[in-house]
């Protein structure tokens, strides 16, 4: 039986694509104002850069190092006037001002909370992390939270997942992986043996999964979830009975 549930943060909490894009382009504004491009040019560099330094990151927490990505468009824009570190700051700070919580994720968590134990795991770095979840309420929500920062790897590597079961402390059959991305966390909790529900909108609703992405579950609004994830322990269950092994109510 499913005794933990382990959330994504971007694009699962909350609505990851509008809030990011608007502090991009607010953060090209900013940008344009300090050399003479129009934010239009310094956006498409942007686009262009953060392309290839999260290609070259691939796999590392790094990759998802904002004042890394800015550093590289300073660079290629030949602007000294600021720092990416500042940029970076700019960027962040629009997204703490517009993010909030998914309105029927908040309607669902009481019994999510009363019946499971939830988790965590993300590929942001810890300290941004942190300033989310402080954003959007949601801090004392969860049992423990992770970072990729300090696991050294990003999901859907194994060693995310293997980190953070050793945390919970329960067998991988007994866990809920939920997420958005079905590249990322449903062949994350897949490939771990975990169950797996894809919260399908956002950016991803229309990916084209391969057949290590595809999950248990899949669901539009929080409101389908409880009862889905009763409709699969259920299944669960009945499947062990019928193959003689015994079950834990």
């Amino acid at each position: 039986m499913i005794s933990a549930i382990i959330f994504d943060m971007d694009g699962t909490l909350y609505n990851e694509t509008d809030v990011k894009m608007t502090a991009e382009l607010e953060t090209a504004v900013y940008l344009a104002g300090c050399c003479d491009s129009s934010p239009e040019a310094v956006y498409d560099i942007f686009r262009k850069v953060k392309s290839r330094v999260t290609s070259a990151c691939r796999g590392l927490p790094e990759a998802n190092d904002r004042a890394k990505w800015y550093d590289a468009v300073l660079e290629e824009l030949g602007v000294a006037r600021v720092t990416g570190a500042e940029l970076a700051e700019c960027y962040w700070q629009a997204v703490y001002d517009n993010m909030k919580p998914f309105a029927d994720f908040l309607y669902v968590l009481p019994g999510l909370q009363e019946k499971y134990g939830l988790y965590l795991l993300t590929d942001e770095l810890r300290a941004i992390q942190e300033r989310k979840l402080q954003c959007l309420g949601l801090e004392h929500v969860f049992l423990k939270t992770v970072s990729a920062q300090e696991i050294g790897s990003t999901k859907p590597s194994e060693k995310c997942y293997r980190y953070i079961t050793e945390i919970i402390g329960e067998p991988v059959e007994n866990i809920l992986v939920v997420g958005d991305n079905p590249g990322a966390d449903i062949r994350g909790g897949n490939l771990a043996g975990m169950h797996t529900a894809w919260l399908k909108r956002g950016k991803y609703h229309y990916y084209q999964q391969e057949p290590e992405e595809k999950p248990e579950i899949v669901f539009t609004n929080y409101l389908q979830l409880p009862g889905k994830i009763e409709a699969l322990e259920q299944k669960s269950h009945f499947q062990a009975e019928r193959r003689g092994e015994r079950v834990s109510i």
